[in-house]
């Protein structure tokens, strides 16, 4: 070989002065990386089979980044192969890619390049608009050459999460009205946005941190959304009048919130202009759900003996008879929901104290009612939700009685069966499905004239959880009883709200090196259910998963790793003896034990505890408590 013949070996690619900077590294495992010799560094590295040389240089590169540099500092990572830059560069890209799009490194990439970016479900956008801009100014940069471009690109815009502004805006554009391919995907998103009733049927997902799905409950004026996801409360802008639950429905029409109150107007809210604002209808029923894109209603009056069927009108602002029949028994809080085409009326009670298992179902199509097998449990001002294949059913009033069993109704076998009951049974709330959960909220129950308790059903333990309390009390005394309703807000929408803060005394904690943890305490007579989690560098509070036993005035211990509540005083239960475990994995309080006192001594004072360390002889000393 010539290197052989000559005793010299050249490297073309690399300069003499990064030759002898990689030769300081080999020989000391260290070497100064500045502006000037990092990517060259990185070059000789990936040529030299180095990785550690290009990991020191990489991360120079990392701390260097900069929305200007950004785009062709991830092209560079992923010429040489530089893993761990190209994740954080493309980290970066995501999260600041409206900024980012109007710089000249994103102006001069190619359309491939582009699809690459708008298509990932990673990038941060405030709206699904901000994506369809981005295409607009690439494209407008050299509109000549790049037009061709704007069909392909197009079709990576997530049209049904759009505003119907936003599609109206859309629609509009030259660009967009000169391709049929463009127009036509436009258009079926504005139909599919007036027949979609439930989200999880969208043909595409949202893009992780535009939009989140949130719960808004309402009570009175007062108007609240949950996050679950980061278990936050937010206040929404008041309503326009008081709201009675029982008497109320609230339903999610497009991207708007409507309510319904019976033999009174209807309110509208609009999250675009965060407001709530009267909405010209009069219906006779609160009963009202949502089929393939319209609004139905049905009213019963006992004293003609007549139920009809309405359907609202959205343009001429009222309501038309879509059918009327005479009925027997007719029945009055029954739980209306929709499912397929069909209406559905479950339950109910007649002024004659008579309560119902019975429910029938009207066909919007065929226009005509039929039955369906009765429930298990008779219940009159139960609460529902439908998803494609099954109705839920949950709460109501029998007698004086607050069933607290749940059913779950099978449409395709025309079957009933019971599964887990409630933890607080309640009558006139209302059951939301959300992200493949179901939650129970607000209603009245026993000796509550407003529950504020949310509940989670967990599918794998089979079991309701209580999830957080609406935060009505942290603003006002005297309230409403609450319904609510799922929907989905922008990020730019929920930035704009403020956070409900949790107020509390009795609360106890515990302190890492870098967290405190808070859980418990008491408010206002309330018992707060959530936890917080304080960042000491950041100086930020988070909330975290609720105990299962809201109590106050009890102790935190962090042992092992892991954190245990355990004593207090808890609702009625003036020395709490449950021990709860929080598990990370499943981001739940478990009840772990129950501490024995109970073994010994009928009467007792509330516990407090704390960590230590005992030897093996002392524990071997102590006498076991058999439960």
């Amino acid at each position: 070989m010539k290197e052989n013949r000559e005793g010299i070996i050249r490297f073309e690619e690399i300069s003499g002065s990064v030759m002898e900077d990689v030769l300081e590294f080999i020989y000391t495992g260290t070497v100064e990386v500045t502006q000037v010799n990092a990517k060259e560094l990185i070059a000789a590295g990936n040529y030299l089979i180095i990785p550690s040389l290009k990991t020191l240089s990489g991360r120079f590169l990392e701390q260097e980044m900069s929305q200007m540099n950004c785009i062709s500092t991830f092209y560079f990572a992923e010429k040489y192969d530089c893993d761990k830059l190209i994740v954080n560069s493309r980290r970066f890209i995501h999260k600041n890619i409206v900024s980012v799009a109007k710089l000249d490194e994103f102006l001069h990439l190619e359309a491939k390049q582009i699809e690459r970016w708008i298509s990932s479900d990673e990038i941060t956008v405030k709206e699904e608009a901000d994506v369809f801009k981005i295409i607009l100014d690439w494209v407008n940069h050299r509109e000549s050459e790049r037009k061709t471009a704007f069909e392909g690109l197009f079709r990576h815009v997530r049209l049904g999460f759009l505003s119907r502004d936003s599609l109206q805006d859309i629609v509009t554009n030259e660009l967009v009205r000169d391709s049929a391919v463009c127009l036509r995907l436009t258009v079926d998103a504005t139909f599919k946005m007036a027949t979609f009733v439930n989200e999880d049927d969208l043909p595409q997902s949202s893009r992780k941190g535009t939009d989140t799905r949130v719960i808004v409950v309402r009570g009175g004026k007062y108007t609240f959304c949950y996050i679950p996801e980061e278990d936050l409360w937010k206040r929404l802008p008041d309503g326009t009048k008081e709201l009675n639950a029982i008497t109320s429905k609230m339903i999610k029409f497009r991207d708007q919130l409507l309510t319904f109150t019976k033999s009174e107007g209807a309110e509208r809210y609009d999250p675009i202009f965060n407001d709530w604002s009267a909405l010209k209808s009069h219906a006779e029923s609160s009963n009202v759900a949502i089929v393939k894109g319209k609004i139905y209603a049905v009213q019963v009056n006992t004293t003609d003996q007549k139920t009809t069927v309405v359907k609202y009108n959205v343009e001429l602002c009222k309501w038309e008879t879509v059918d009327l029949s005479f009925d027997q028994d007719c029945r009055l809080n029954t739980c209306v929901v929709a499912a397929g085409r069909h209406l559905f009326m479950i339950g109910g009670w007649k002024k004659t104290k008579e309560y119902f298992a019975k429910g029938e179902r009207f066909d919007t199509v065929d226009k005509k009612w039929e039955e369906i097998a009765d429930m298990q449990a008779e219940r009159a001002g139960a609460f529902g939700v439908a998803t494609r294949e099954k109705i839920f059913v949950a709460g109501g009033l029998c007698g004086g009685k607050l069933p607290i069993t749940c059913e779950r109704y099978d449409i395709s076998t025309n079957e009933w069966q019971l599964f887990q009951g409630l933890n607080v049974p309640r009558y006139c709330g209302s059951m939301v499905q959300l992200s493949g959960k179901l939650y129970v909220l607000g209603g009245v129950s026993k000796g509550n004239p407003s529950e504020l308790s949310v509940e989670c059903y967990d599918t794998a333990s089979d079991k309701w959880i209580q999830k957080t309390t609406i935060p009505v009390e942290s603003i006002s005394t005297t309230y409403n009883p609450f319904i609510g309703c799922a929907m989905r807000l922008s990020k730019g929408a929920l930035d704009e709200l403020s956070i409900i803060e949790a107020e509390r005394a009795g609360a106890f904690g515990v302190a890492t090196r870098e967290k405190i943890f808070v859980a418990g305490g008491l408010c206002g007579g309330k018992l707060p259910i959530t936890c917080e989690r304080y960042d000491i560098s950041t100086n930020e509070w988070q909330l975290f998963q609720g105990l299962n036993v809201p109590r106050y005035c009890g102790s935190m211990v962090q042992l092992s790793g892991k954190l245990y509540v355990l004593g207090g005083v808890s609702k009625g239960n003036p020395s709490e003896l449950s021990v709860e475990c929080y598990d990370t994995a499943s981001d739940k309080w478990i009840q772990k034990t129950t501490i024995p006192v109970e073994s010994i001594s009928t009467t007792y004072n509330p516990f407090i505890g704390c960590a230590m360390r005992l030897s093996k002889g002392a524990l071997d000393e102590l006498s076991i408590i058999e439960v």
